[in-house]
């Protein structure tokens, strides 16, 4: 494993999968924090009532849900398509590099980019509202507790992702789901919460630390148990499916 995570970040620098991650995460960033320039949202940004934070957080919530399924797509699409040009797979079998080790190998590089990715997201847009003028306290707690439970959900998609990737050899169809998944990620926002469990992309509002009351933003216990059996499903299907590919042309 340790000789195919050396490749895979090998083949991660020469298909400059970080630029396209940091575009991304920057389009993020810059959407979450375009409502800070509001001169609505400035008059209260020392006023507890006004939930400065609350909102700032709320639009990250809005603006994850649709982005980070396409650079989950993406990313796996691009890490995987390699080896579908030019007999990428057979020359690794050739090496001892079976499928379903590659796959694995490429989930972990892929996911050690994706937490610093939102680590680096998550604090460029608390810096922003400190940056900004906000002086009301944040909680680092409720903002800390999303990055990770987003970072989570991330990696169950990228399983999803890089499966697929690996067994349909046109990456357009992986990043055609990766935008079905942002459509169903900010809509499952909306949906009742029996149905957003049940979609892979609900889970990003599953997750969400905030919701909607009469008086604003209100608190909210994400589904901690539905994320866990989800996230659960997620690595053994992914286990099972890529020994799988060992046993078969892909």
């Amino acid at each position: 494993m340790s000789t195919a995570l050396v490749l895979e970040l090998r083949k991660m620098r020469g298909l400059r999968v970080g630029t396209v991650c940091a575009v991304m995460v920057a389009a993020i960033v810059a959407l979450t924090c375009a409502s800070l320039m509001s001169d609505t949202a400035r008059a209260g940004f020392d006023d507890p009532d006004a939930q400065p934070w609350e909102r700032l957080l709320m639009g990250y919530v809005m603006v994850a849900a649709l982005i980070s399924p396409i650079l989950v797509a993406v990313l796996a699409g691009r890490q995987v398509d390699v080896e579908h040009q030019g007999q990428g797979w057979t020359l690794s079998r050739v090496a001892g590099f079976g499928p379903g080790l590659l796959c694995r190998a490429k989930v972990v590089v892929l996911g050690l980019l994706l937490a610093v990715a939102v680590s680096v997201q998550t604090a460029l847009i608390v810096m922003a509202g400190l940056a900004a003028g906000i002086t009301v306290p944040p909680s680092p707690g409720m903002w800390a507790g999303y990055a990770v439970r987003l970072l989570l959900v991330d990696l169950a998609l990228l399983c999803l992702h890089v499966w697929l990737a690996a067994r349909v050899e046109n990456q357009l169809v992986g990043l055609a789901t990766g935008m079905l998944g942002a459509f169903c990620g900010v809509f499952s926002l909306l949906m009742p919460p029996a149905l957003a469990r049940v979609l892979p992309w609900g889970h990003y509002a599953v997750i969400s630390p905030l919701g909607m009351g009469e008086e604003g933003f209100l608190a909210v216990t994400p589904g901690y148990g539905w994320s866990a059996a989800f996230l659960l499903v997620v690595v053994v299907l992914f286990g099972v499916a890529v020994r799988r590919l060992d046993g078969r042309e892909v």
